[in-house]
């Protein structure tokens, strides 16, 4: 097997893929809308998404010609979900940039979120196994929402205008129910996007099943390491505000949840009270509740956690084909749990 120059692979992938994200989000779009309907697609991201459908589908002997369109589809699924969830967090940056809704306005983004969902499907249109396809975003789409729902119920509290929210917030939040909520929201795209390649390349039930496990496992890695930027990151690489989770009171944050099952009962009512208090969190508050985090093993448990996701997922890989696909995504797997942003 040669070696693999992973960023070179991925730098290939997105300049094939960005060219097929921007047909499909502009078809049937009007000339003055364009700039409007782009601006979410060019708000950074690694493209580590469309990369997973391309190097998954090659990795069973597929083309990428006919892999283009299933991969810049399930991107701009993606980029829809992280619309709405911009506007639901109140997120005013991603990847350095203004969110949609704070260069826009509110009901501009929620308006590109129907283009953005319209052009998955559009991109899917005349495809192999489209249909197929199809019903996997679909399906995925319902169980991301499922997972956004789950995380917004995390919340300690806000929201007192959305009486939903008030009256089904979890009243306590076990590592089982983070896993669950993670596992919907952020995996189960993943994993979509490891089947749609295998899909696409007409890949056997069983292989779809264990490069989907090698996707899932990833994408809770994935997320972990997203959790633990959020509190120990820094502000310029991570291209979002640092302590975010705790300005907007989640509990759906696994070094959160590590510190509390840690402190003793004066620390950790000290965090509590303040993600349950009706007051907003403030800069100092932000630097305590971290330093309290500081203080316990939280950190370490999360890297131990997202490591062993990432060993799953490199046993996954250990089943398929040995090809230079194979080692891509073996050096993506690890890149995940390395990365700084």
């Amino acid at each position: 097997m040669s070696e693999v120059n992973l960023q070179e692979t991925l730098s290939s992938i997105r300049d094939s893929v960005e060219p097929v994200i921007r047909q499909i989000l502009t078809d049937g779009v009007e000339s003055k809308n364009t700039e409007l309907i782009l601006y979410q697609n060019g708000t950074g991201g690694k493209r580590i998404r469309p990369a997973l459908v391309v190097l998954c589908g090659q990795l069973f002997g597929g083309n990428l010609d006919d892999l283009l369109f299933p991969a810049a589809s399930i991107e701009v699924l993606h980029k829809s979900t992280l619309i709405l969830d911009d506007i639901i967090d109140r997120s005013e940056f991603r990847g350095g940039k203004l969110t949609a809704w704070k260069k826009y306005g509110t009901s501009f983004a929620q308006c590109t979120t129907f283009t953005y969902l319209a052009s998955v499907f559009g991109g899917l249109a005349n495809v192999k196994n489209g249909s197929r396809l199809a019903d996997l975003y679909s399906k995925t789409l319902k169980i991301i929402v499922d997972g956004e729902i789950k995380d917004i119920l995390f919340e300690r509290s806000g929201r007192e205008d959305e009486g939903y929210a008030a009256d089904n917030r979890y009243e306590f939040i076990s590592k089982d129910d983070y896993f669950e909520m993670v596992g919907q929201k952020t995996a189960s795209l993943l994993k979509a996007c490891c089947q749609a390649g295998a899909i696409s390349s007409g890949a056997d039930n069983m292989q779809i099943q264990t490069i989907g496990d090698f996707g899932y496992n990833l994408g809770v890695a994935f997320q972990i390491r997203d959790d633990l930027l959020d509190i120990f990151g820094n502000e310029k690489d991570f291209g979002k505000q640092i302590g975010k989770d705790i300005i907007e009171k989640k509990m759906g944050n696994f070094v959160i949840l590590s510190a509390l099952e840690k402190l003793g009962s004066e620390k950790k009512a000290v965090i509590i009270d303040s993600l349950e208090g009706s007051n907003e969190i403030t800069e100092d508050q932000v630097a305590k509740i971290t330093n309290l985090i500081i203080q316990t093993n939280a950190k370490s448990d999360a890297e131990e956690a997202e490591d062993s996701y990432i060993q799953k997922a490199l046993k996954s890989l250990e089943k398929l084909p040995q090809n230079e696909n194979t080692e891509s995504l073996r050096q993506l797997a690890l890149y995940v749990v390395a990365r700084n942003k």
